[in-house]
């Protein structure tokens, strides 16, 4: 394995923090959607969002009784399902980031000398294990917030505003996670090009060297745009 001089700081583990606080504040913002929209609804937090071994829960709208159905406010409901979609991006995106930060922090405490290589291939092939359903919840998630764009258009009075704020602030860190996500899915396919005998080791360690070297780049932007989710306004439409 060729040593590369550059270190990665280890800055990356805060988007865990902010994605506790993400789901903190979607799930309250939800009941007050839910409670705005119906006389007497509420908002049932029951969906899971699960990645191997790393399992993320986002709340989800409950369907209104049969008595209620009636009176749900549609702005405020279509609101809700895109803003769940969005917060659904950001969670799959953070998982699949963190695996990638793992993968890469691995070589970096092996050159550091802070773990073995014995550990170090432990990390390695753990998260290469997970990347392929890391990329498939990150299709599936990103399908889905597509499929219930401009679903926050129709909220009425001057909720509109704060809704527009918060999915802004959820797409922007959505977006941020992908592009770390797609470094992780590069380097899967990278190795999986390698493994089936496209290139040579030289090839494909030149290959991760640069990658590891380019990783911290959308590892910082996609913690920093998580964390800024916690100044985003909750979206609760009249």
């Amino acid at each position: 394995m060729s040593r590369a001089r550059r270190a990665i700081p280890q800055e990356h583990r805060a988007v865990w923090v902010a994605v506790g606080i993400v789901a903190a504040l979607a799930a309250a913002a939800w009941v007050a959607i839910a409670q705005a929209g119906s006389g007497s609804g509420s908002a049932d937090p029951s969906a899971q969002i699960a990645t191997h071994s790393t399992h993320l829960t986002t709340p989800t709208l409950s369907t209104p009784p049969a008595t209620e159905r009636n009176v749900v406010n549609p702005g405020a409901a279509a609101c809700v399902k895109e803003i769940q979609a969005a917060e659904a991006v950001v969670l799959v995106a953070a998982a699949a980031t963190e695996h990638w930060r793992e993968h890469v922090q691995a070589r970096t405490d092996l050159l550091a000398g802070k773990n073995s290589e014995e550990q170090t291939k432990a990390i390695w092939k753990r998260t290469r294990l997970l990347g392929p359903g890391d990329k498939a919840a990150v299709n599936s998630a990103v399908a889905k917030r597509a499929a219930t764009k401009g679903g926050c258009n129709d909220v009425p009075g001057k909720a509109a505003a704060f809704c527009k704020q918060r999915l802004a602030a959820l797409d922007a860190a959505g977006t941020a996670g992908r592009a770390a996500a797609g470094d992780w899915a590069a380097h899967l396919q990278a190795m999986t090009e390698h493994a089936a005998g496209d290139f040579g080791a030289e090839h494909a360690q030149d290959l991760w060297v640069a990658a590891w070297t380019a990783a911290p780049r959308n590892l910082d932007a996609a913690a920093r745009a998580t964390a800024a989710l916690a100044d985003a306004p909750a979206c609760k439409p009249a």
